[in-house]
């Protein structure tokens, strides 16, 4: 055994390590931050289909580390493992910015360009996950250097925060304010600039190469270590004799002794990683779920001027986990000691509390966001009827109890509530317009049958026909629906006048070079149609009949178009809601934004260096690409969660909520269960048995810094 080396100076090698690491995450972070939109505005996916896409991303670039970690530790090790995909990584931002600067090609083109991007981003950036922070601890000598490790991991994930912090406040900057290729937006800007910073980390860590210390691959060590795993099972299943010991001493076992070790720790490790995907599967919808619900939110800051993108509501995170990562030996470790949180796997438990209840503020928050919805009592009935004449309309009726004023305002409405005796009933009513509307016919005796059905709305429209100008009472088709769309978006039905052409050039649209326009036959049925938010103007061919028609989210809306004054002074509308959400300031996303931050911080640094310190040094690209293979499984979960459709958004939040509880629990029982050890690492790639020892004397280990 090697004597102990003391005061080793920490070595230059790693600087060069945290810059390149803080480009490729500049890259990275913004790149997923203004993805889902990208998905949803200009490739016009739906978003159950960007949350789906976008996850599948992730759950690619975190699957890909195996067969990095396969590529590192077995045939051209750490170092130009990392060159080599960084490449790769490199190329596919460079077609996705080509994707998105693509106008003249179809949507169809575009998309598979995009995709393939991304699949090549995915590619690169999986495969040099395992390798990057590794190949950084591979710098230092064990145990003499365990400090200089830990304070090596603080400043990594320090850059990390650094790199995501700026990306994810200016990636959205530049597509959002700068205008490009006759778009509204800027994409391909933001895409560039990215593609830029990953080309530069690759010429930063290119520029360390001599002060590097560069480990040999191990001779198929990831196959040996899954070899071992089956042979002992193989042996298990055929003998005939029981083993009282652990399953993998197997007297005769063809794999070496120091193998057979690396194999038991390793798997000890990996029987933690199992309660690891639930957390991620949380976590990662900050870019996603909780982006769409930021788009429902009003971002204006009226004091100075600017407003908070959707997507840069992400920028607290990285923020904020910079000051907890700088509190974390000073204030926040030992404010968790003083309630007896100091072991990695309990504070994992106290990560996965917070985020359970980050997901609970953001069901709360999404509740407030659609609002209360009108449910009608299963007995009772309701039918409502909008007035399409410029003055007041009074409603009689000999068959229901009518309390109050019964008039209704010029192009206003009324709801009536009535408990037929079977499941749908006719009630007669009688209808008057005052004089001021005495140029039509039966102005003021129309009399009328509606129809009232149990637990149902219908609506009504008193409207003239265009040939005699006599007044009737129309009924729309279908009942009224008030089940608002899952993604927030508004509900709009247009109802028009009989004596209107239908087929006539009347539209709604927005300003812009990203103009959205609906055509009013869309809405000839007269049903409710789930349209974009926005601030809209109703034309009439060259005319304009309304200019401010505001969309706000969770609300349904109603227009009504009528002729003005017996169609002598052309269209006029008015706008109706009902079932209004509520437009609230986006920094309501704060606190769930905080708990999720929090729970991020601690269970991101402590898993990184458990699962480093816990693992064999011959196998720790394996152990690094098996975690990575937990944050593949949490997106994998959200994107079949997103399949099912939940038909409301704050069920799912309810859910996943749950679902982190009971992985809590989980952890709580591996916590309790798990035998702490810690391994020694030289900086020499000597193959004897006894290199790597594990440290098992418990003073020792505590001095080693398993608790950080």
């Amino acid at each position: 055994m090697e004597p102990p080396v003391k005061n080793l100076k920490s070595p230059k090698s790693v600087w060069f390590i945290v810059c390149d690491e803080l480009c490729e995450r500049f890259n990275y972070y913004g790149l997923r931050t203004i993805l889902v939109l990208y998905l949803s505005t200009i490739l016009n996916y739906t978003d159950d289909e960007s949350t789906m896409i976008y996850h599948g991303f992730i759950f690619l670039s975190y699957f890909m580390p195996l067969f990095g970690a396969i590529l590192a530790d077995s045939y051209w090790g750490k170092f130009k493992t990392i060159i080599r995909l960084s490449i790769v990584y490199a190329l596919g931002n460079v077609i996705l910015t080509g994707a998105s600067m693509a106008n003249g090609f179809t949507l169809d083109s575009q998309r598979f360009i995009a995709i393939f991007g991304l699949i090549c981003i995915a590619l690169g950036t999986g495969g040099i996950k395992p390798c990057v922070y590794t190949f950084g601890g591979d710098q230092f000598q064990l145990p003499e250097q365990q400090d200089q490790l830990s304070r090596f991991f603080s400043r990594f994930i320090i850059a990390i925060y650094i790199g995501s912090l700026i990306s994810t406040f200016l990636a959205p900057e530049l597509r959002k304010n700068v205008q490009c290729f006759g778009r509204d937006t800027c994409f391909p800007l933001a895409f560039g600039l990215l593609s830029l910073l990953m080309i530069t980390a690759i010429v930063v860590f290119i520029v360390g190469r001599n002060l590097y210390v560069k480990r040999k691959p191990e001779n198929h060590v990831i196959f040996k270590t899954f070899g071992c795993i089956f042979y002992g099972v193989r042996k298990n299943i055929l003998s005939s004799s029981s083993n009282e010991g652990h399953w993998l001493n197997i007297p005769g076992n063809k794999y070496s002794k120091t193998e057979v070790s690396d194999t038991k720790a390793a798997l000890e490790v990996l029987y933690t990683f199992i309660a690891y995907p639930v957390f991620w599967a949380l976590y990662e919808q900050q870019g996603s779920r909780w982006t769409l619900q930021a788009t429902l939110m009003d971002g204006k800051l009226d004091g100075i001027g600017w407003e908070i993108k959707p997507d840069q509501m992400q920028t607290i995170h990285p923020l904020l986990a910079l000051l907890l990562i700088l509190s974390f030996d000073r204030v926040l470790y030992p404010f968790l000691a003083k309630f007896g949180i100091r072991r990695p796997l309990q504070k994992l438990m106290f990560s996965t509390s917070m985020a359970t209840l980050a997901f609970l503020l953001t069901a709360v928050l999404q509740y407030k966001i659609f609002g209360d919805s009108t449910v009608i009592p299963t007995a009772e009935g309701q039918f409502v009827v909008y007035n399409g004449f410029d003055c007041n309309a009074r409603v009689l009726s000999s068959s229901m109890q009518l309390a109050g004023n019964n008039d209704i305002d010029p192009l206003g409405s009324a709801k009536f509530k009535y408990t037929p005796n079977s499941d749908e009933g006719v009630i007669n009513i009688k209808l008057k317009l005052n004089e001021s509307c005495d140029a039509y016919v039966n102005y003021d005796k129309l009399d009328a049958n509606v129809t009232v059905s149990k637990g149902e709305s219908i609506s009504y429209f008193l409207t003239s026909s265009s040939a005699n100008k006599e007044v009737k009472l129309r009924r729309i088709d279908h009942y009224d629906d008030f089940l608002k769309p899952k993604n927030g978006h508004p509900s709009l039905r247009i109802i028009i006048g009989d004596d209107i052409d239908k087929n006539g050039s009347l539209a709604l649209v927005t300003a812009g070079k990203n103009h959205k326009s609906y055509n009013i036959s869309s809405f000839a049925n007269e049903n409710f149609i789930q349209v974009a938010i926005g601030n809209y103007t109703l034309v009439h061919g060259e005319g304009r009949i309304s200019s401010n028609i505001n969309l706000m989210p969770a609300t349904i809306y109603t227009l009504v178009i009528r002729r003005k004054d017996g169609g002598s002074h052309g269209l006029e509308s008015k706008l109706y809601a009902t079932d209004e959400g509520n437009y609230l300031h986006i920094l309501w996303q704060t606190p769930q934004y905080v708990c999720m931050i929090v729970a991020d911080v601690i269970f991101i640094a402590t898993s990184i260096e458990f699962s480093f310190t816990e693992a064999p040094p011959r196998i720790k690209s394996f152990i690094s690409a098996c975690y990575s293979m937990t944050q593949s499984i949490g997106n994998l979960v959200v994107v079949v969660v997103s399949a099912l459709s939940f038909h409301k958004q704050v069920h799912e939040y309810l859910f996943f909520s749950g679902l982190m509880l009971a992985d809590t629990f989980l952890l709580a029982y591996l916590s309790y269960n798990y035998k702490y050890k810690a391994y020694r690492q030289r900086l020499n790639d000597s193959n004897d048995d006894d290199v790597d020892n594990p440290v098992t004397n418990q003073s020792e280990l505590n001095s080693m810094g398993s608790d950080h």
